[in-house]
């Protein structure tokens, strides 16, 4: 994440105070990431409720902007905190924190649930003391058992993976356990949540290959502009109205002229890029991605399609326009405004798209219509044109331009 001044990142969202295990202090939470009104009270609730050892080596997964394994951190100060996340945007801002509070033993990177831990140089894989995770609550007993049982496999011997997890996703926890014959011990209980304990195995077994992330995370396959794409569970963004008539609003507008270069942004597991790929066959198409499960699931879906080749590219960047050169340029670009990410955020990802147009260029943003009128309203002061394309369904497409002119 490039080093900008904290107060004038349009990502900023505001500060928590994280008063947990003696630490007191602010986090800068951005937009967009999870539990951004408050610190998460199944984090809090894990917080008070920790392994009652002191731990060398712990594993925070899914860490989120920091509010669990920095306290952690802070609290062990001779501890190796291993903090990992699929979201890119999560971890820069996890990195910014732990740097802001000096805790150098946090050790922050991106990781595909277990995929991509740190590894002993030229050794096996790490053992942990403690593994903690805030379980997502939108997830299937596949996912679960690999939590655990990946979980079991790289514990120390006297470790334990402890999980807090909504209280609706507890018996399917306990499910999968008892149907592995694990010992889960059901720990402290809050309105809404419960922490649940696995401790090691009595002897710890080679790491498990990691399964292909198919078969931890899929949903379903859905249908987009003829094609059908595998879609996965936890992945943010894309509710029954978007793909039922967001989606569709953005594709009816799209122009018949083939571009040479097209940039799609907020891709998921890809399809707008892979529907470019099929309208254009002869261009360019860059697209961007911060959530690596996204990304895995477009390989995957560009691969199921035959659009793998040459003329698609994945950047992975938690901010879009990080992820472009300063003198790289595109006939159009593609992608949603995300109503998680705020006025600020979508004012200075519009001013980026219209940085990297070619003369004559255009990009065409998917948007809900009334955070359109909020955000782009004829009263904001904006260095592009925009243009309002279609409106239906409370979606609307706006079209950016390079140069200012009058709003229609």
């Amino acid at each position: 994440m490039p080093t900008r001044p904290l107060a004038a990142d349009p990502w900023l969202k505001t500060h928590l105070g994280a008063r947990a295990l003696g630490l007191r202090a602010a986090l800068a939470v951005p937009h967009d990431v999870f539990s951004t009104q408050r610190i998460d009270e199944g984090t809090l609730l894990l917080l008070a409720h920790l392994p009652p050892c002191e731990p060398g080596e712990v594993l925070d997964l899914g860490c989120g902007y920091g509010a669990l394994g920095l306290p952690v951190a802070a609290r062990h100060p001779r501890a190796r905190v291993e903090m990992v996340d699929r979201d890119l945007l999560a971890v820069a801002w996890a990195e910014q924190n732990a740097r802001a509070l000096g805790l150098a033993n946090a050790e922050i990177h991106p990781s595909l649930g277990y995929r991509d831990l740190a590894r002993t140089p030229g050794g096996p894989p790490r053992a942990y003391d403690w593994i903690l995770c805030n379980v997502p609550a939108r997830i299937g007993a596949p996912f679960v058992a690999h939590l655990c049982a990946g979980g079991r496999a790289r514990l120390a011997p006297g470790g334990e993976v402890r999980l807090v997890v909504i209280r609706d996703l507890a018996p399917l926890v306990a499910a999968v356990a008892a149907a592995h014959g694990w010992p889960l011990a059901e720990g402290a209980a809050g309105p809404r949540h419960q922490v649940l304990a696995l401790p090691a195995p009595a002897a710890r077994r080679l790491e498990p290959l990691a399964p292909e992330p198919a078969d931890l995370y899929l949903r379903d396959t859905v249908e987009v502009a003829g094609l059908a794409l595998e879609r996965p569970f936890d992945l943010g963004g894309d509710d029954p109205r978007r793909l039922d008539h967001g989606l569709p609003v953005l594709l009816d507008v799209l122009p018949r002229q083939a571009p040479q270069r097209v940039l799609c942004f907020r891709a998921g597991y890809g399809a707008l890029p892979l529907v470019a790929r099929t309208r254009w066959p002869g261009a360019e198409v860059v697209t961007v991605e911060r959530d690596l499960l996204g990304a895995e699931f477009l390989r995957r879906n560009a691969a199921r399609v035959g659009l793998d080749g040459a003329r698609l590219e994945l950047r992975m960047a938690a901010h879009v326009p990080d992820a472009l050169r300063p003198d790289e340029r595109f006939d159009l670009a593609l992608g949603e405004l995300s109503p998680a990410a705020g006025e600020r955020v979508a004012h200075a990802e519009l001013a980026a798209l219209a940085r990297h147009l070619e003369p004559g260029g255009q990009a065409l943003c998917l948007a809900v219509e009334k955070l359109a009128r909020e955000w782009l309203g004829r009263d904001r002061a904006l260095p592009v044109s925009l243009q309002r394309l279609i409106a239906r369904q409370g979606y609307v497409v706006v079209r950016v331009g390079r140069e200012k002119r009058a709003r229609s």
